[in-house]
């Protein structure tokens, strides 16, 4: 009672994370007897240094939300559908609990691989959720979302060896934003990269932004490139083609020294090696063959070369040869982006990297590259996505824009703990385990399926999430071995950011029994049979929120740890979800099993590891994991009275090239062998399969969307606004309140000669009609996007009852896609997330 009445007649700020998105900005809480005031950046945090966008400030709202959910319910109603009510009515803690426990044991007890966890949360889907899966023996714990970076993931690792597309804005000259918008509030570390953004272009950095629609990053960029949707791969081969065999700019000592472009590369596309499996170089000092890692310098990019009898050239050689056929006017064609502007794109990029200039920071005289092409979603969001990534990153490479200032980077290759490492045989990078968790794509078994992602059959990708749906629907389409029978939901609406309802809906209708927790009856919760209340994220208590992996920027110039913690106890009969598998995992019986894979996982040492036949608290766990991570002046306690832990980096942790002592593939001979090896296992398990896109080099190709459709006249396409977040921003008011204020946030952009031609006028309610679905929305007609396609915002769109401020406001985009293996990224497993459709002022159909 004295604590309660203290917490009453508090004043006081406290250091937490922001949740509002997944870049998990630091924050400091005002709390004012017991009750949360105002929400500021924490000016102590290097992931902003005080600075918090509105999305950030509007938190509290989802706080007080009336419609949160606040005690566990089970259904009444045994019919599941779109809009049925399931009958809810509340049950104890105690009842939920023990019925959660019957599921999941039995389950566990029959194969528990049955099991499927699907969730956005990325701090809990870091530490917790990963532990509790394997401990119950689930390889399915990993059904995260359609559109997230599946393509761009899986080709980070590949060249940059982290999980993200980044770069230094600080230093940079010349960037060109493909898909995405990255500086300005969108994308890594937003708040930090857009004022970095803002003061590098008052120094004459030039932003081009490529992109259908003309975005928030598009109408603030020296040029916006409209671009036809689902073609950025066109565009950056021909570029590629423009600089190495029109301009012949590119920097061959880069490429030389830091890629795979001196390897040779035999007439079967596969590298020459020697007797160890090492590919093999040509050293022109002896004008002989040797192993690419026996310190040779003079090595040779182009010519043609026999080694032990085979005929072969350099990789590099290959790449010009390749990209030959991507003219400009070929490109044109496809993009629709004019070939003399292609042209002087290619050249201002390549003039732009001042290759062979030279910069000294913090004391360090480095290589100058102050040129960028970035992506993100936007761009590579369809079939044959992968190569859209990997055509950016080869025109980076060629003028050696590669973890130099101002140039493209990934995140934490080298971190404050470790570095990273070659490939065992071919000497390209691999992620280091902090960031990577055992990703590495020169190391690969195909085999036959057995987890719901197929993860068996993408040896190049690390998120295989559309395959979950395909693998419910039809088991026997990847001959899984077993039905999946028991869904856990959390913080993962595929309603609002997958694909057709429709097919949603029956998905979620396969499984005998859906657990879902959450703070709001949302669209997922229709089909559950239980429900948990889940705690808002300012009642939460979470170590190190800002991963490695994705959320520690080295824009801040620093490494750092956070922490995020409750400023308000949960309201009555609400808990934090990872504290219900936990209560769970104790009830069934794995929970020692749980800390066993913690102290692996969290690297605990001792005397810190967790002691499976003991209980702990979550206060008690993240205490030894910070002792252990910071040493054991900085454990919990501190943490929270601290807010941060960082750590300033070095120059060459800034850029670190020099230290990486690994190759970057600008050939990916390891694609073609992974993909030799599903063709072979298909082949052997009689799945149709296709492997066409598994190519050493980099193609553009059509996505479905782009064949011609007759009556189709668009392609649709979704976009994002820097005032939301994924779906999860649109139940709070004061972000509602913006979208309605925005003129094109809830509306549908269709271009202005487009418009007139079908009819259209602003304002019109119009029908945006798909092979698979049809939505209503309002026309803005506008000049800011492409003249064949219609924009909506992603964000908008729910009809669950359970969030009324969002409920019946805007369109809903991904109701519109398509869902089958076709309409999927074949080495990535993406989904493609642009259609063509029909567009019509509502009702004209019926009055045809």
């Amino acid at each position: 009672m004295a604590e309660t009445a203290k917490a009453a007649q508090d004043d006081v700020w406290v250091h937490s994370v922001c949740d509002m998105c997944f870049t998990f900005c630091g924050i400091k809480v005002h709390r004012v007897n017991g009750v949360v005031q105002k929400i500021e950046g924490d000016p102590e945090c290097p992931h902003n240094w005080g600075k918090l966008c509105g999305k950030g400030q509007s938190g509290l709202m989802g706080l007080y939300d009336p419609s949160r959910i606040k005690t566990p319910m089970k259904r009444t109603n045994p019919q599941k559908g779109i809009g049925v009510d399931p009958g809810w009515v509340p049950i104890s803690w105690e009842e939920a609990l023990e019925t959660a426990a019957k599921i999941l044991g039995d389950v566990r007890k029959d194969d528990p691989r049955k099991l499927t966890i699907t969730t956005f949360d990325p701090p809990a889907h870091a530490t917790i959720v990963p532990a509790w899966s394997a401990a119950y023996g689930t390889p399915n714990g990993h059904w995260s979302g359609y559109f997230c970076g599946n393509y761009l993931h899986s080709s980070m690792y590949l060249t940059n060896g982290t999980f993200h597309s980044d770069f230094d804005v600080e230093h940079c000259k010349y960037v060109i934003l493909l898909g995405n918008q990255a500086g300005f509030m969108m994308g890594l570390n937003p708040n930090i990269m857009t004022q970095k953004m803002a003061d590098a272009r008052v120094k004459g950095l030039k932003v081009v932004s490529v992109d259908p629609v003309c975005s928030h990053a598009g109408a603030k960029a020296n040029e916006w490139v409209p671009i036809r949707p689902g073609t950025d791969a066109a565009l950056i081969l021909a570029m590629v083609n423009v600089l190495l065999n029109d301009l012949n700019i590119y920097d061959a000592e880069f490429i030389q020294r830091y890629t795979n472009g001196p390897y040779l590369v035999s007439a079967d596309g596969l590298y020459v090696r020697d007797a160890a499996g090492k590919p093999q170089v040509w050293n022109n000092q002896g004008q002989q063959a040797c192993c690419h890692d026996q310190g040779a310098t003079d090595l040779a990019l182009a010519g043609n070369f026999t080694v032990d009898g085979t005929a072969c050239q350099p990789a590099f050689q290959r790449l010009k040869e390749h990209v030959r056929q991507f003219t400009p006017e070929w490109a044109s064609q496809i993009t629709t982006i004019p070939a003399a502007t292609i042209r002087r794109l290619a050249r201002e990029f390549g003039e732009a990297a001042q290759i062979g200039s030279t910069i000294t920071i913090k004391g360090k005289t480095m290589p100058y590259r102050p040129v960028a092409v970035n992506i993100y979603r936007g761009a590579g969001a369809h079939k044959h996505g992968v190569h859209v990534a990997l055509s950016m990153q080869i025109l980076n490479m060629i003028v050696g824009a590669f973890y130099r200032p101002g140039g493209h980077r990934g995140i934490n290759l080298v971190g404050p703990d470790g570095r990273w490492g070659p490939s065992e045989a071919d000497g390209l990078v691999v992620p280091p385990e902090r960031i990577g968790h055992g990703v590495n794509y020169y190391r690969w078994r195909v085999k036959r399926p057995e987890t719901m992602g197929a993860n068996e059959l993408y040896p190049i990708s690390t998120n295989r999430s559309p395959m979950y749906q395909i693998s419910t629907l039809n088991p026997d389409r990847i001959k899984l071995p077993y039905q999946p029978e028991v869904l856990i939901i959390c913080r993962r609406n595929h309603f609002m950011a997958n694909v057709n309802h429709d097919v949603t809906a029956e998905t979620l209708n396969r499984f005998k029994h859906v657990i879902f927790m959450g703070t709001h009856l949302d669209e997922m919760s229709y089909f559950a049979d239980l429900v948990f209340p889940d705690a808002h994220y300012l009642e939460k208590l979470e170590l190190f929120p800002n991963g490695f992996h994705a959320a520690v920027s080295p824009a801040t110039g620093h490494y750092y740890w956070g922490v995020r913690q409750p400023v308000v106890e949960p309201p009555p009969g609400v808990r934090p979800w990872t504290d219900i598998l936990l209560e769970l995992a104790e009830r069934i019986g794995f929970l020692g099993d749980v800390y066993r894979v913690l102290n692996a996982r969290f690297h605990l040492k001792e005397p810190y590891q967790l002691d499976p036949k003991k209980k702990y608290t979550r206060e008690e766990i993240f205490d030894r994991w910070a002792k252990s991570t910071l040493g054991q002046e900085k454990g919990l306690g501190w943490m929270q009275g601290h807010g941060y832990h960082k750590q300033e980096r070095t120059a060459d942790e800034l850029y670190p090239i020099d230290l990486a002592q690994v190759r970057f593939p600008i050939y990916f001979e390891n694609i073609l062998r992974a993909g030799r090896d599903v063709e072979a296992m298909t082949r052997e398990l009689e799945i149709e399969w296709d492997t066409s896109d598994y190519m050493p080099l980099p193609v553009w190709k059509p996505c479905p969307a782009f064949r011609e459709q007759p009556g189709n006249e668009l392609y649709a396409v979704s976009f994002r606004l820097p005032t939301h977040f994924q779906s999860i921003t649109a139940q709070n008011p004061w972000l509602q309140e913006f979208a309605q204020h925005n003129p094109y946030a809830q509306k549908m952009l269709v271009n202005t000669v487009t418009a007139q031609a079908l009819g259209i006028h602003d304002g019109d309610t119009i029908e945006v009609e798909s092979s698979v679905a049809r939505v209503e929305g309002v026309a803005r007609v506008t000049e800011l996007i492409h003249p064949e396609v219609i924009g909506m915002a992603g964000h908008f769109g729910a009809w669950a009852k359970g969030k009324p401020v969002a409920r019946g406001k805007g369109a809903n985009f991904s109701h519109l896609l398509p869902m089958d293996i076709e309409h999927m990224d074949w080495v990535s497993s993406g989904v493609d997330a642009c259609v063509r459709v029909k567009v019509r002022k509502a009702g004209a159909a019926a009055k045809r």
